[in-house]
C-alpha cells in the first residue's frame, strides 16, 4: 500500500522549524510521497501571507514536499476549530493520504487525544462549565481552556499540571487537538503522529536564532530587511524565493498594505450585514462599525475595537471575512455539503506524477489543475461559490503587492502550476 503523508501549513515562510517538521516526519513515517494543504493568500491568523501562495508553493516543493492543494479561504482564516476542519477534510477527499503529521509543543499524542475527544464528544458537564466561564466574561479561547481543564480534572484524566500548562497555553498544541477532533468527528481512517515543536514559541516576536518563528521572520523582514539574519532561519531554497519575490516588488504584503481597503470596506456595510458574519456575535457589530468610523489606520482600529472577549486575532479574521463575504451562513452551508468541495493543486513535483494519477482515481472531490475550466469541472453550485471566494482572495490580495505590475486582477487564471 502507498503511504502518503498529510500535512496542513501555511508556510508564511517555509522555515527551519518547518523543514524539522517535515524530516522528522519522513522519518518516523516513510512516506512514499508528501502532500500538503496550504493556505493561499490569507492566514489562520486573519493576517495577508507575506508572499504570494505561488512562491510559497514553490517553497513547499523545493523543500521536499510532493503535492501542494490549497486550503480554500472560506477556512484559511478562521478559527482552530474550522481552519482543522477544512485541512483534514481536504486531506480526507484526497483518497490517498494515510497520515498525518502535526507539530505540538508536547510531542505526544494520548494527552492531546484525550482533550479532542471531550470536545469532540462535549458531555453535558464540560458544556455546563464552558457556559459558566463565558458567562464571566471570558474570550471563548480562554473560557473553553478553563473548561477543559476542570472538566479533565474532575474526570480524572491523568495529567500532570506541567503536561496541562504545556498542552493548553501552547498554539500548536491547541491546533493539534482541533485536528484530532475533527478526524474524530469525520470518522478518518488517516493515521495522526505528531512532532515536538523545537525552537521558538509559535508567537515570538523577535528573532532566535537558526530556529525562529514565522512570525519573528515576518517582522524582521518588515522593519530590517535584514537578509543575514533571515538566511540564517530559513532553508536556502526558502530564502533564494523569499529575497527574489521582495527585490521583485511581489512583497512583503500585510494587512496594513490593505489598510483603506479594510477599512474602507467595514464603513460601507451596514449593521445588518456586519452581524452576519463570520466571528460576530452579541452585538459586536456595533462597536466594529463605531471603532471603524473613529480609527484612522487599521492598528487604530484594532487598538479601540478590542477587548478581554474580542481579541486581537478574532478582530482581524473578522476584518477578512468582511474583505471577502464569508458569513456565518455561507460557513454552514459549506459545513453542510461536507468542508472543501475540490482540490485546487498549486504545484507537485516531477517524482509525484503517479500520485497524481492515483489521486485522479480515489479523490472525492473535482480536481483543478486548470482554473479556467473550473466553472465546468465543479458542476455543484456551493463548490463553484466556494471557488469564487478564493478568486477574489487573490483579486484583493493583489492590491496590497508593493509594485503596481502585479495588481492586475484574475491572476488565479494568469498564473500557471509550479513544478519542479
Amino acid at each position: 500500500m502507498v503511504k502518503v503523508l498529510g500535512i496542513i501549513a501555511e508556510y508564511n515562510p517555509f522555515h527551519n522549524g518547518h523543514m524539522y517538521h517535515l524530516k522528522s516526519s519522513l522519518e518516523l513515517i516513510d512516506p512514499d510521497y508528501t502532500m500538503v494543504a496550504m493556505s493561499g493568500h490569507f492566514t489562520q491568523r486573519g493576517e495577508a501571507a507575506i508572499i504570494d501562495k505561488w512562491e510559497r508553493t514553490e517553497m513547499a516543493l523545493r523543500n521536499g514536499v510532493d503535492i501542494v492543494v490549497e486550503l480554500p479561504a472560506a477556512y484559511s482564516s478562521q478559527t482552530a476549530e474550522l481552519f482543522a476542519y477544512g485541512g483534514v477534510q481536504l486531506l480526507n477527499h484526497t483518497g490517498v493520504v494515510t497520515h498525518i503529521s502535526f507539530g505540538s509543543e508536547i510531542g505526544q499524542i494520548q494527552p492531546l487525544a484525550e482533550i479532542a475527544r471531550i470536545l469532540a464528544d462535549e458531555p453535558p458537564p464540560f458544556k455546563a462549565l464552558l457556559k459558566q466561564y463565558l458567562d464571566q466574561g471570558l474570550s471563548f479561547p480562554q473560557a473553553r481552556h478553563r473548561a477543559i481543564k476542570e472538566h479533565a480534572k474532575r474526570s480524572g484524566l491523568g495529567f500532570s499540571e506541567s503536561q496541562w500548562e504545556k498542552i493548553i497555553n501552547s498554539s500548536n498544541s491547541i491546533l493539534a487537538i482541533e485536528y484530532l477532533k475533527a478526524l474524530y468527528r469525520t470518522n478518518s481512517s488517516i493515521i495522526p503522529v505528531t512532532i515536538q515543536r523545537i525552537g521558538a514559541p509559535y508567537n515570538a516576536q523577535e528573532m532566535s536564532g537558526e530556529v525562529s518563528s514565522a512570525t519573528a521572520i515576518r517582522n524582521e523582514l518588515l522593519r530590517q530587511k535584514c537578509w543575514d539574519s533571515i538566511s540564517r532561519a530559513i532553508p536556502q531554497a526558502s530564502f533564494e524565493i523569499l529575497k527574489r519575490a521582495v527585490e521583485s516588488g511581489k512583497g512583503p504584503v500585510t494587512n496594513n498594505s490593505l489598510e483603506q481597503l479594510l477599512l474602507g470596506k467595514i464603513r460601507s456595510m451596514c449593521l445588518e450585514d456586519i452581524k452576519n458574519l463570520m466571528d460576530v456575535d452579541e452585538g459586536l457589530e456595533n462597536r466594529i462599525k463605531e471603532c471603524a468610523l473613529k480609527a484612522s489606520t487599521l492598528d487604530e482600529f484594532i487598538a479601540l475595537a478590542k477587548t478581554k472577549r474580542y481579541v486581537y486575532t478574532r478582530l482581524q479574521r473578522i476584518l477578512i471575512h468582511a474583505l471577502l463575504g464569508i458569513t456565518r451562513e455561507r460557513v454552514e452551508r459549506f459545513r453542510r455539503v461536507g468542508g472543501p468541495q475540490y482540490l485546487r493543486i498549486l504545484g507537485f513535483s516531477k517524482r509525484a506524477i503517479p500520485l497524481l494519477k492515483q489521486l485522479k482515481q480515489n479523490a472525492k472531490v473535482p480536481i483543478i489543475t486548470k482554473t479556467a475550466h473550473y466553472d465546468r469541472i465543479l458542476e455543484n453550485p456551493i463548490a463553484r461559490e466556494m471557488f469564487d471566494i478564493d478568486i477574489l482572495a487573490t483579486d484583493l490580495y493583489s492590491l496590497g503587492i508593493p509594485d503596481p505590475r502585479y495588481r492586475r486582477g484574475n491572476r488565479d487564471f494568469t498564473e500557471k502550476i509550479r513544478i519542479v
